[in-house]
């Protein structure tokens, strides 16, 4: 567990030196979290290129508005994948608002290149199999309802409203158990 607090401690001085304009900040940072950042995008938008084109943005946006960062208000991981959902979700959106596109017959070698070109590092894996394991159990930790909200809202990417209709309860509701699965995922992970 000291790994883990002597790794959030190294993250927040990341932040601290992006913000000042460490370049090299910002690449430990991707280095650490990119494949974590890779997969929330992966899968909210199931597409591997659409999910690249999100993890740029993200560390870009990161790098350009570093300013934004609060950390106050949460950890500079917490940062990184509520930026990945919410990058994603907009694409989502705005993909099923644009035409579809005819998909060339390169498509599957290009993705799958992609993907190999951000594959993660041993031990990049170990640390995201872990971090995993940690939120898969302060899930499991939640209250039915809360747990079914929240995965509707991370993983499918519903709005409150579209949780409301899919678990037909009242918006307040779905924004209670929301809120306060949060917290209490929040407490669990910091432990």
């Amino acid at each position: 567990m000291a790994a883990a607090s002597s790794q959030l401690d190294d993250d927040f001085a990341l932040m601290q030196a992006i913000a000042a304009g460490d370049r090299a900040a910002l690449e430990r940072l991707y280095d650490r979290h990119s494949p974590l950042v890779l997969a929330v995008s992966r899968r909210v938008l199931k597409d591997a290129a659409e999910a690249e084109d999100v993890l740029t943005t993200v560390f870009f946006e990161v790098w350009s508005r570093a300013d934004r960062f609060d950390a106050s208000r949460g950890s500079p991981l917490s940062y990184l994948t509520t930026l990945a959902r919410s990058r994603a979700i907009d694409r989502r959106r705005s993909r099923a608002a644009r035409p579809v596109a005819l998909s060339s017959e390169n498509s599957a070698a290009e993705n799958a290149a992609a993907m190999a070109s951000t594959a993660p590092t041993p031990l990049q894996s170990s640390d995201i199999n872990e971090q995993r394991q940690r939120i898969r159990a302060a899930l499991a930790e939640l209250e039915p309802a809360q747990r079914e909200a929240i995965e509707c809202s991370f993983y499918e990417g519903l709005s409150h409203s579209e949780i409301a209709e899919k678990l037909q309860k009242p918006l307040g509701t779905v924004k209670t158990y929301i809120r306060q699965g949060l917290i209490r995922l929040r407490d669990r992970i910091r432990t």
